[in-house]
Protein backbone atom coordinates (compact mmCIF):
# COMPACT_ATOMS: atom_id res chain seq x y z
CA UNK A 1 0.00 0.00 0.00
CA UNK A 2 0.88 4.08 -0.13
CA UNK A 3 0.34 6.50 1.94
CA UNK A 4 1.18 9.76 0.30
CA UNK A 5 3.92 8.44 -1.73
CA UNK A 6 5.21 6.05 1.19
CA UNK A 7 5.41 2.39 0.97
CA UNK A 8 3.06 0.85 4.15
CA UNK A 9 2.99 -2.91 4.97
CA UNK A 10 1.07 -2.65 7.82
CA UNK A 11 -1.67 -0.51 8.99
CA UNK A 12 -2.34 0.15 12.49
CA UNK A 13 -5.38 2.39 14.28
CA UNK A 14 -4.23 3.42 17.59
CA UNK A 15 -7.57 4.13 18.91
CA UNK A 16 -9.28 2.17 21.36
CA UNK A 17 -11.29 -0.96 20.59
CA UNK A 18 -14.70 0.75 20.70
CA UNK A 19 -13.84 3.29 18.23
CA UNK A 20 -12.20 0.18 15.91
CA UNK A 21 -15.11 -1.48 16.37
CA UNK A 22 -17.31 1.08 15.18
CA UNK A 23 -15.57 1.80 12.40
CA UNK A 24 -11.66 1.53 10.77
CA UNK A 25 -9.40 1.70 7.37
CA UNK A 26 -9.87 -1.55 5.65
CA UNK A 27 -6.82 -3.88 6.43
CA UNK A 28 -5.77 -1.90 9.51
CA UNK A 29 -5.52 -3.78 13.29
CA UNK A 30 -6.64 -1.93 16.17
CA UNK A 31 -3.34 -1.59 18.78
CA UNK A 32 -4.62 0.93 21.41
CA UNK A 33 -1.65 3.98 21.82
CA UNK A 34 -1.11 2.45 25.20
CA UNK A 35 -0.08 -0.82 24.13
CA UNK A 36 2.02 0.34 20.82
CA UNK A 37 5.47 -0.76 21.57
CA UNK A 38 7.94 -3.32 19.83
CA UNK A 39 6.18 -5.68 22.03
CA UNK A 40 2.59 -5.65 20.89
CA UNK A 41 4.22 -5.14 17.15
CA UNK A 42 6.16 -8.17 17.64
CA UNK A 43 3.46 -10.66 18.79
CA UNK A 44 2.29 -9.96 15.14
CA UNK A 45 5.48 -10.48 13.70
CA UNK A 46 6.33 -6.87 12.24
CA UNK A 47 9.93 -6.05 11.93
CA UNK A 48 11.35 -2.49 13.14
CA UNK A 49 12.15 -2.40 9.53
CA UNK A 50 8.87 -2.69 8.34
CA UNK A 51 6.64 0.38 6.47
CA UNK A 52 4.41 1.00 9.16
CA UNK A 53 1.71 3.65 9.14
CA UNK A 54 -0.28 4.44 12.70
CA UNK A 55 -3.28 6.47 13.11
CA UNK A 56 -6.33 7.84 15.19
CA UNK A 57 -9.31 10.17 14.87
CA UNK A 58 -7.80 13.40 15.19
CA UNK A 59 -3.46 12.66 15.19
CA UNK A 60 -2.74 13.17 18.31
CA UNK A 61 -2.74 9.67 19.15
CA UNK A 62 -1.20 8.62 16.49
CA UNK A 63 1.87 11.60 17.24
CA UNK A 64 2.32 9.55 20.09
CA UNK A 65 2.36 6.21 18.76
CA UNK A 66 4.16 7.07 15.94
CA UNK A 67 7.10 8.66 18.43
CA UNK A 68 7.10 5.84 20.78
CA UNK A 69 7.42 3.20 17.62
CA UNK A 70 10.18 5.43 16.47
CA UNK A 71 11.82 5.50 20.12
CA UNK A 72 11.24 1.34 19.94
CA UNK A 73 13.90 1.59 17.06
CA UNK A 74 11.25 0.62 14.42
CA UNK A 75 12.49 2.68 11.10
CA UNK A 76 10.02 3.30 8.77
CA UNK A 77 7.01 4.58 10.77
CA UNK A 78 4.35 6.96 9.19
CA UNK A 79 2.02 9.25 11.47
CA UNK A 80 -0.83 9.58 9.10
CA UNK A 81 -3.26 11.59 11.21
CA UNK A 82 -6.28 11.33 11.54
CA UNK A 83 -8.54 9.01 10.02
CA UNK A 84 -10.27 11.03 7.67
CA UNK A 85 -6.91 12.00 6.00
CA UNK A 86 -5.69 7.96 5.93
CA UNK A 87 -8.66 7.34 3.76
CA UNK A 88 -8.23 9.63 1.44
CA UNK A 89 -4.42 8.76 0.48
CA UNK A 90 -3.95 5.46 1.60
CA UNK A 91 -4.11 3.44 -1.70
CA UNK A 92 -3.41 0.21 -3.08
CA UNK A 93 -0.17 -0.45 -5.30
CA UNK A 94 -0.88 -1.63 -8.62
Amino acid sequence: MKFRNKTVAHVIDVRSRLEFFFGHVPGAVCIPVQRVGHAALAERGIARDAGILVYCASGSRSAVAASALKSAGFTRVVDGGGMAEVRKHLRAEG
